[in-house]
């Protein structure tokens, strides 16, 4: 990544809870490895890495994160937010997940990363209402996920909808809100035999609508959006 910044953090969280800190002054180009910013703390199944750009300006930035062993490296762009200060209070969020690949070869995955930060966790939980359409809208099932703070979740469509007995071929979506978090939400898609992977990213309602950004529309978004919201 480019940055005009003064010191480049990297936190590292293992199941929720901090485990590593570390800094480096940065030059015109960086670029660190996890075998340099947690060069002694082995790999977890819940890990989460935040990059923090202390004196950063400049508000819109990206980086790229790349991913190697010893045949081959793949490199996926990212964009940098605002990390938000100790104690902030999140609003729910509201996802669309109805990018799904539900043929038996293919495995669809909603991942889930979020962030609260250093400090102390919210007080209360950090659940999502998870709601199965099919393509009519019409609310097959409902459920919950509890999603641990600062820390990644992945959800398996399939196994959602056929455990509430949702049909699969004629095509589904998801409604997914609440949270209490920071989050970043993408669709990851899997295929069985190849073993390849493919990541799906659709804008949020944000992107379409002005309405959080207006007073005289907001109360009406978020009556419509989460006013039947029970978590």
């Amino acid at each position: 990544m480019k940055t005009t910044a003064k010191t480049i953090r990297v936190r590292t969280f293992q199941n929720g809870s901090l485990a590593s800190t570390w800094e480096a002054q940065p030059s015109a180009i960086n670029r660190f490895w996890r075998s340099q910013w947690a060069a002694d703390l082995p790999v977890s199944d819940n890990e989460l890495h935040t990059v923090e750009l202390e004196g950063e300006t400049f508000s819109d930035l990206e980086g790229e994160l790349l991913f190697r062993n010893g045949q081959q490296q793949t490199a996926v762009l990212t964009g940098l937010v605002p990390l938000r200060d100790a104690g902030f209070k999140f609003s729910p969020i509201l996802h669309q997940a109805h990018y799904n690949l539900l043929l038996d070869q293919f495995e669809t995955y909603v991942v889930f990363v979020n962030l609260v930060g250093e400090g102390a966790a919210p007080s209360g939980s950090n659940k999502l209402q998870v709601e199965v359409r099919n393509l009519r809208s019409d609310v097959l099932a409902v459920t919950e996920v509890d999603i641990g703070f600062n820390s990644t979740f992945l959800l398996p469509v399939r196994d959602v909808a056929r455990s509430h007995g949702a049909r699969l071929d004629q095509g589904l979506s998801l409604r997914i809100r609440g949270g209490a978090s920071q989050f970043a939400v993408f669709t990851v898609f899997q295929n069985r035999q190849s073993g390849a992977l493919g990541i799906e990213h659709s804008l949020p309602p944000i992107y379409f609508t002005e309405a959080p950004f207006n007073p005289d529309l907001r109360a009406r978004f978020q009556k419509a959006a989460f006013g039947d919201l029970r978590l």
